[in-house]
């Protein structure tokens, strides 16, 4: 009968609506096609007639709660009391219009343990309506369900109810105490669904599903307790949960209640897809899905179970790794059992389970529009041994969406999209609509396999703008990855065109699309295109109000975090920053915050505040950390990130620690191939150099460029020219003059790169081949450029000139001006900070060397020495040591 309980339901409560003598005529009008359900509709109603019959409920209801009824004895109770056929024991639990006590039979031989539930106070016609109701629960025989062994009443009166008494613990304390998985608290939910689902095909509704009334044995079977209970005996609280009241004058505990409940209807089984919605809420996310209407008044509770719409479970989990494997799947089935209209959930608990069991099983549920990208993502999850690696990158980037449909015509329009996007991905390995597709497409290579794809998205779906745009996004991020920065160029400068004519250059679409194009030009370096292009977005989104805050911290990031790359960062820079942060702090769930604190860290970096940098880099690791997980990619490139700050502000065991353990999460998120990891390679070779462990550093400089030249990191110029200018730097201070000298030459004497920090490096590290190589005026020509970009983007930060002031002392010296080089050095020491130890140790080197030293400078020396021992010794620094007291012959 279950399966058809969305044609039975409506017509049983238009039944029950209408006056007892007006039942049967109704039954006799059924249309034809109706009449089928009128045995079931007679039966149904009997036993409504049965469940309402006069007697204890309708008194019990009208008392407030916590009153006291007349006769109520509610500490009259006592261990080895006899009640009738019963000896108490101990009691197990109080509620308000009821207690709960272990007992056993006073008589017999027959010993086994109950749970005896007897009202405070008895009421007229009890004993007819126990008698009733023992005989709907005696037909429920379940291993998921404590049975009603009997019902009566005592010669005195007093009814009584004997359940099985349970051994075991409340739902989330069980959970709580066994750190259960996601995976675990499943099978718990699904136990009670099954339980559930038995009851609801023995015509039993339970009306009052709620943690405390599921208990777990130490075998981890979950009992559902309680069926019908609450309608006898107003309070079916197990110990720990007392706290059932009435709305609508219908006895319920009020955080479980649904909405038609609230509303003082009869509860239903819609009722009790609902409660388990509510319940599932509590297991997997720890929290209600009213959390903040409960801390008021029941009014505000009322108000939100009415028509608060509850954030998705994954929101609201504490844990990164559970926040992750809600998302999705269970966030939709979890909120489609908490639709507000009865007719939008689940018809059964059996098709909640049953899509519970799809989720587990890795197939699509049916709770969720069928999207092409979820319906190929869950497929690519059940077959990965029969899809190549290459569709399994494109369609994990491409994998699920769902959108919130607000009418049936939203619903329409994204079927029609959905449509359109499962035909797009069936045509990435059909091309033709061949009705036996080539099984050798499945191995395509991914790049084949991208620019076939993005092909198809430039030629087609035009009359599809939602989709194609969506398309258009997701596949310029894809192509940006793989490094088809080409492509990825193409994709994005479409979505803007195709924005700017289907909603207008003032649209939020198109300031979007806008700043859909901000990876490409990090890649690219195109920092000054990428902060115009900012700069009109956040206009855009500051004319229209826009209140999303992801939205608006992307182009405040964006502002920020380029402008202080095209200059050195300013107050105006760090405001955006800072904007950016505050706007996602209280953002729940996956954002980009720990990559604002990325930008931060630069942008401070910049400035020479190394310790606020540092701090910044430390914020972003614990962000990312939080938000996404401690595996998470993210979290290790922060991670790497936060060791190169600790490097610079002579923490390096801290450094060592943070740069290797970012470098191990990378490599097993990512694999061995990843351009992150070589980003940490060449930190962590950096590091290890200057200390005892060289040999090591250029295994991990070796891996860095083995990463950075693979073909499939073409054009990803930001992190080719990091591990450049690494390469470069670390083959001067190993004085490796002809791989210096070669690595130089592409360079010439106009060194041009997107970044003033990446120039500075290149320039000074080419500048000192020059000068070895006694090419003077090539050496003059890069330094004259460098104090260019200094005074272009640097005029604030002294301490990023400090390595040109060490070069150009060099170019005086082989010049033979002794007094020039002198100073010169003496400059590099002002200027420098501790970013640049390895300038400073050299050009103390020199004017030891110079015989330029005066006891003040020696002791500064000393001072310098004692710094480099206290944070490292010659662990870290040996290379510096070495040079501050190597022999004082001249330069």
């Amino acid at each position: 009968m279950l399966q058809h309980w969305a044609q039975i339901e409506p017509l049983l409560n238009e039944l029950l609506a209408l006056p007892e003598a007006q039942r049967p005529v109704f039954l006799d009008q059924l249309p034809a096609d109706q009449q089928v359900w009128r045995d079931t509709l007679e039966q149904l109603m009997r036993a409504d007639a049965a469940a309402d019959a006069a007697g204890f409920l309708e008194q019990a209801a009208s008392l407030p709660l916590g009153s006291t009824a007349p006769g109520q004895r509610p500490n009259a109770w006592q261990a080895n009391q006899v009640l009738g056929p019963w000896q108490l024991i101990k009691e197990l639990g109080r509620g308000g219009m009821a207690s709960v006590w272990l007992a056993r039979p006073a008589h017999g031989e027959f010993q086994r343990e109950v749970a005896l539930k007897l009202p405070h106070s008895p009421t007229p016609h009890l004993a007819e309506r126990f008698r009733r109701e023992r005989d709907v629960l005696a037909r429920l025989n379940h291993p998921g369900i404590a049975r009603l062994f009997d019902a009566g009443v005592t010669p005195e009166g007093l009814p009584w109810l004997a359940m099985e008494h349970v051994q075991g613990q409340e739902l989330l304390g069980w959970c709580q105490a066994q750190q259960s998985t996601v995976r675990q608290d499943l099978t718990l939910l699904l136990q009670i669904c099954d339980a559930l689902q038995y009851a609801h095909g023995q015509l039993v509704v339970h009306r009052d599903i709620k943690p405390a009334n599921v208990l777990v044995q130490a075998d981890g079977q979950a009992k559902l307790l309680d069926f019908g209970i609450a309608r006898l005996l107003e309070d079916a609280d197990e110990p720990e949960q007392t706290t059932l009241t009435q709305l609508g004058q219908r006895p319920m505990t009020p955080e479980y209640a649904s909405p038609e409940q609230v509303r003082g209807e009869a509860p239903g089984v819609a009722s009790d897809v609902y409660a388990l919605g509510v319940l599932a809420y509590r297991l997997l996310s720890g929290q209600s899905p009213y959390a903040g209407a409960m801390a008021q008044h029941r009014h505000a509770l009322e108000q939100a179970i009415l028509e608060l719409r509850p954030p998705p479970p994954s929101q609201q989990a504490q844990e990164p790794t559970r926040r992750k494997a809600l998302r999705g799947d269970l966030d939709t089935i979890v909120l489609k059992a908490l639709a507000k209209e009865a007719g939008q959930r689940y018809a059964t608990v059996e098709a909640m389970a049953a899509d519970l069991r799809r989720h587990l099983d890795g197939k699509p549920v049916l709770a969720r529009a069928p999207s092409w990208r979820y319906v190929a993502g869950r497929f690519v999850r059940r077959h990965r041994l029969g899809v190549a690696a290459s569709a399994l990158a494109v369609l994990a980037l491409l994998g699920s969406t769902a959108w919130a449909l607000r009418s049936a015509s939203l619903a329409r329009q994204e079927a029609a999209r959905s449509d359109a996007m499962y035909g797009f991905v069936v045509g990435l390995f059909n091309p033709n609509n061949s009705p036996q597709p080539d099984i050798r497409e499945r191995d395509m290579p991914v790049r084949q396999l991208i620019e076939r794809g993005a092909q198809r998205v430039l030629d087609t779906l035009q009359d599809q703008p939602q989709a194609r745009a969506r398309l258009l996004a997701d596949l310029s991020t894809l192509t940006q990855q793989l490094g088809l920065n080409a492509l990825a160029k193409q994709l994005a400068a479409e979505r803007v065109q195709m924005a700017q004519q289907t909603s207008g250059p003032q649209s939020v679409a198109y300031a979007d699309a806008l700043l859909g194009q901000r990876d490409g030009w990090e890649a690219q370096g195109q920092y000054k295109e990428g902060y115009e292009a900012a700069e009109q977005a956040l206009a855009i989104y500051q004319a229209h109000k826009e209140r999303d805050p992801i939205k608006l911290a992307r182009a405040h990031m964006t502002l920020g975090g380029f402008g202080a790359r095209l200059h050195a960062a300013g107050d105006e820079d760090i405001a955006h920053l800072r904007q950016a942060a505050a706007l996602l702090e209280p953002v729940k769930g996956p954002s980009t915050l720990g990559t604002v604190y990325e930008q931060l860290m630069i942008s401070h970096l910049s400035l020479g505040r190394t310790e606020e940098a540092f701090q910044d880099a430390m914020a972003g690791a614990n962000a990312n950390r939080r938000l996404w997980g401690s595996e998470d990619w993210k979290t290790g490139a922060s991670e790497d990130q936060a060791g190169a700050l600790a490097a610079m502000t002579l923490r390096p065991e801290q450094a060592q620690n943070l740069l290797q353990h970012g470098i191990d999460i990378i490599r097993q998120s990512m694999g061995a191939d990843a351009l992150l990891l070589a980003r940490g390679e060449a930190n962590l070779a950096q590091l290890l150099f200057a200390g005892e462990h060289r040999a090591e550093a250029m295994r991990h400089l070796q891996e860095a460029q083995r990463i950075a030249q693979l073909p499939a990191h073409t054009g990803q110029k930001a992190f080719s020219l990091t591990i450049a200018a690494t390469t470069l730097e670390l083959a001067l201070r190993a004085q490796d003059w002809p791989q210096l000298r070669q690595r130089c030459k592409p360079w010439g004497q106009d060194v041009q790169a997107p970044q003033p920090t990446m120039r500075l490096r290149i320039i000074q590290a080419c500048s000192a081949s020059a000068i070895h190589e006694q090419d003077l005026e090539r050496a003059e020509a890069l330094l004259a450029q460098g104090r260019l970009v200094l005074s272009q983007s640097f005029a604030k930060v002294p301490a990023r000139g400090a390595v040109l002031a060490l070069r150009a002392g060099e170019l005086a010296w082989a010049r033979g001006d002794r007094s020039a080089a002198i100073a010169a050095w003496q400059d590099c020491l002002k200027q420098a900070d501790d970013t640049g130890l390895a300038w400073q140790a050299q050009a103390w080197r020199r004017l030891v060397q110079a015989q330029a030293m005066d006891p003040e400078m020696n002791a500064r020396l000393n001072t310098f020495r004692q710094r480099l021992l206290k944070a490292g010794g010659s662990k870290y620094y040996a290379e510096f040591l070495a040079l501050l007291d190597g022999p004082a012959t001249p330069a």
